[in-house]
């Protein structure tokens, strides 16, 4: 009874508490991770508790320090909690993708949910990355996953509100020139700086993107390398076997664009795939948007919009 009053008056310390009470009972990361098991179970202690809905205990707890100084043995210690969920916790890394299992385990099922962040801040110092704000995307994804509530954050916030989100990678951008109408434009003439420029201003409106996780060029082609795809241009379609390389690492959805000259300009078309382990795709919807001028500048200023635009709906919104 004494050790039942302790957990609620610390729970009463807290304010009001969430619905659930979830004990942890194992954290499992991997060394190309780089994150320590303490600040794999700080972030999981947060995305439990900025969820409004779960409240994670774990062995270091004052509350269950006191319950085990009361002789209660620790496989007794959920139940004197009342915690309905026993949760594991995996983390690994690849580049610059962090990712993130929950297991939750209660007396009569088992929910999983797998979540991505993406590092994007290193410290300017040492170049050293900067790994919590993503630890804890991918936590709070695979926690909406494994609870089955895809707007377990974005319920409160629907602007920043993490929610699931689908892993995808912008491919390429091809250019169709058309020697016949003149004037020439720089932007042809310069191909292949015309073309990289395009993938990474995709890149950056597909970041903008509420329900995909667009991969960096870093960590895109160290997918490609890791399947032994050295050096893809970035001026021609994605080939079965990158397709095949990207599906292996967890991505759903890849962006592949197209540059057309045209008598009034130039027209850029953005075509949202699907894709599978095989390395096959299937489109789902495509975007367009023309250009006036021969300019860089509004040529990645009208590519980021464009992806940020064809990327506002989820995957299976398709049209």
């Amino acid at each position: 009874m004494v050790a039942l009053l302790f957990v609620g008056c610390v729970l009463a310390a807290w304010g009001a508490p969430p619905d659930e009470t979830v004990f942890l009972e194992r954290i499992a990361v991997t060394e190309q991770a780089q994150l320590s098991p303490q600040k794999v179970e700080a972030g999981l202690a947060l995305a439990m508790r900025l969820s409004g809905r779960y409240n994670l205990v774990t062995m270091r707890d004052s509350v269950v320090r006191h319950l085990r100084h009361q002789g209660i043995p620790v496989d007794s210690i959920p139940a004197a909690l009342s915690a309905r969920w026993l949760a594991q916790v995996e983390c690994d890394r690849f580049e610059n993708l962090l990712r993130a299992k929950i297991v939750l385990r209660s007396q009569t099922q088992t929910q999983i949910g797998v979540g991505f962040g993406l590092i994007r801040h290193r410290w300017s110092q040492s170049d050293d990355p900067v790994p919590d704000p993503a630890l804890l995307e991918a936590l709070e994804r695979a926690l909406c996953v494994a609870v089955g509530d895809t707007l377990l954050y974005a319920r409160k916030d629907s602007v920043h509100g993490i929610r699931p989100a689908g892993l995808l990678a912008v491919t390429s951008m091809e250019l169709q020139d058309n020697p016949s109408v003149v004037p020439r434009w720089e932007l042809f003439e310069d191909a292949i700086a015309t073309s990289y420029s395009g993938v990474l201003a995709a890149i950056t409106g597909a970041q903008r993107s509420l329900w995909f996780l667009a991969l960096d060029l870093d960590t895109r082609d160290s997918i490609y390398a890791q399947a032994r795809l050295y050096g893809p241009e970035p001026l021609m379609p994605p080939t079965q076997q990158e397709l095949a390389a990207l599906a292996f690492f967890g991505v759903e959805a890849v962006v592949s664009g197209v540059f057309v000259r045209t008598p009034e300009g130039a027209r850029i078309e953005l075509r949202l795939w699907s894709i599978r382990s095989d390395g096959s795709r299937t489109l789902i919807r495509q975007r367009t948007a023309q250009l006036d001028e021969d300019s860089r500048v509004r040529y990645l200023e009208t590519v980021a919009s464009l992806a940020e635009a064809l990327l506002a709906e989820p995957l299976s919104a398709a049209k």
